[in-house]
């Protein structure tokens, strides 16, 4: 009996065919397997018996892969199609299967006793090449001034719905074999081991990890909180689609199928284009056709919306300005607009003295403006602002000013309208969550809306949304939810939203 068996796999990484692979030949099944751009293909040339019990393995030890969507039956597939070709590429990360995670926890002694010790005396201890400590109120104060970023590790798998709130979706995600930190909301009686709601978390990614939650687990510990100055693997899962946030390791080296060529970082991947979003029509062949690119990001310069012609010139669009990092310097520029908007900043200042005491980190770009609207409500950093919109009820907020300044026959977003829409609810005693969520919501607004018209100027049915300002829900979902009734709406697939 001949079957075929089509995976959709949205990764050029061979690891997750090389799993299969093995799995047949351990079965000693008559089949093979055949990788292409976007799919993997599983051929069986055996009995329906044989296949049906294949079938049962792969359920059992194939792990999850947050590069697959779906899987079925095919009748044929186009035997021309170039098969991506095997450069013996290893994964830059350690492959933990069912039975390689057994063979760890059974055939290794750790001894961590003297750490555990250290640990339940509020200290924090060094471990490899991250710091974990448990859940104490001046060590969080401490990382929150050094503005470090905590992260949480699962010891305990069987706790993990105890600790934080998940879904099927995202406890996918978080199982994949390339164990991903998801960003998850603390239950409530979990909020006060760390400085925020929602906490990035993971579960073991290595052998160190694994022997490391096992002797916690061992002694109780279901869960430690970890900092560590490598940029790890981050991922959101949105409608069943899984979107790499940031990453230096994990998806690097790789071969590019577009490209034809092997990329040993995601640094020298990026540096071969202009920027992410032409990054981004490169792997989807679209060079030629007209498109649009919305690429906002909190965390490099040059936020912007361009347009890709179809004779593959790029033009900008909408210009993000680069602004001062100086809370005073911000405000005359405010002040300069109107009369009215200089009145207004000499009265929040008067209400609000210590905003002018206030400091700046040096984001540029468009994670300024943000950090200035938080400053304004009397918050700390940007997470804390987005986390007042994520964690809103609201369905609808109050209107937040997003609009286009000409200058020079150039249009910058004015962000100055934006916080000076900020300030003015502030002085109408406004709460922090409604004017937290409302950013956001105009926010993505104002791409649909600009989206939508440029779209409609240039005849263009491809939208390219790249940045990490879409690993916001409340932007990704308003903006996917209104443009993909008309547009063809393009993430990246296999590579990073932003740097």
């Amino acid at each position: 009996m001949k079957l075929i068996y089509k995976i959709e796999f949205n990764s050029t990484a061979l690891y997750f065919k090389k799993l299969i692979d093995e799995l047949i030949v351990e079965d000693n099944i008559k089949a093979f397997t055949k990788q292409y751009f976007g799919f993997i293909l599983i051929i069986f040339e055996d009995s329906s018996e044989k296949i049906e019990e294949f079938f049962t393995t792969l359920e059992k030890n194939l792990p999850i892969s947050m590069f697959i969507s779906k899987s079925y039956v095919i009748d044929n597939f186009d035997e021309n199609l170039e098969e991506i070709k095997d450069f013996n590429i290893k994964p830059n990360f350690e492959i933990l299967t069912l039975k390689k995670i057994n063979e760890i926890l059974e055939d290794n002694y750790f001894d961590f006793l003297d750490n555990i010790i250290k640990l339940s005396k509020n200290e924090v201890v060094e471990y490899k090449n991250i710091k974990i400590f448990l859940p104490n109120k001046e060590i969080l104060e401490e990382l929150k001034i050094n503005n470090e970023e905590i992260k949480l590790l699962i010891c305990n798998s069987n706790k993990i719905s105890n600790i934080v709130k998940i879904d099927d979706s995202d406890l996918a995600l978080l199982c994949s074999i390339e164990r991903p930190l998801v960003r998850l909301k603390l239950q409530d009686e979990y909020l006060n081991i760390s400085n925020s709601k929602y906490i990035y978390t993971r579960l073991p990614n290595n052998k160190d990890m694994l022997l490391l939650s096992q002797a916690l687990s061992k002694q109780n510990i279901d869960y430690i909180l970890y900092t560590s100055d490598e940029k790890e693997l981050k991922a959101i899962n949105n409608n069943d689609k899984n979107i790499v946030i940031s990453d230096e390791k994990i998806l690097f080296p790789k071969y590019d199928f577009a490209l034809k060529k092997v990329f040993n970082t995601k640094k020298e991947y990026f540096n071969s284009f202009p920027n992410i979003y032409k990054s981004i029509i490169s792997y989807e062949s679209k060079e030629n056709i007209s498109t649009i690119g919305v690429y906002f990001s909190q965390s490099s310069k040059n936020s912007f919306v361009d347009i890709n012609t179809s004779n593959g010139k790029e033009k900008r669009v909408i210009y993000v300005p680069e602004i001062d990092n100086c809370i005073d310097k911000v405000f005359k520029d405010i002040s300069s607009i109107d009369e009215n908007s200089k009145r207004l900043i000499d009265n929040f200042i008067k209400k609000y003295p210590d905003i002018l005491n206030q400091k700046l980190s040096n984001l540029n770009s468009f994670g300024s403006i943000i950090e200035i609207c938080a400053k304004v409500l009397g918050l700390n950093n940007i997470l804390e602002f987005e986390e007042l919109a994520l964690s809103s009820s609201y369905s609808n907020g109050v209107q937040i000013d997003m609009k286009i300044n000409k200058v020079e026959d150039k249009n910058y977003l004015d962000y100055r309208k934006i916080i000076q829409s900020i300030m003015s609810y502030k002085m109408a005693d406004v709460d922090n969550e409604t004017l937290a969520y409302s950013f956001y919501e105009f926010l993505g607004e104002f791409i649909v809306e600009y989206s939508k018209e440029i779209a409609r100027q240039i005849k263009a049915k491809d939208i390219v949304l790249c940045g990490d300002i879409f690993a916001n829900r409340l932007i990704l979902n308003k903006v996917l939810k209104e443009l993909s009734k008309n547009h063809n709406l393009i993430l990246p697939k296999e590579y990073p939203l932003d740097y």
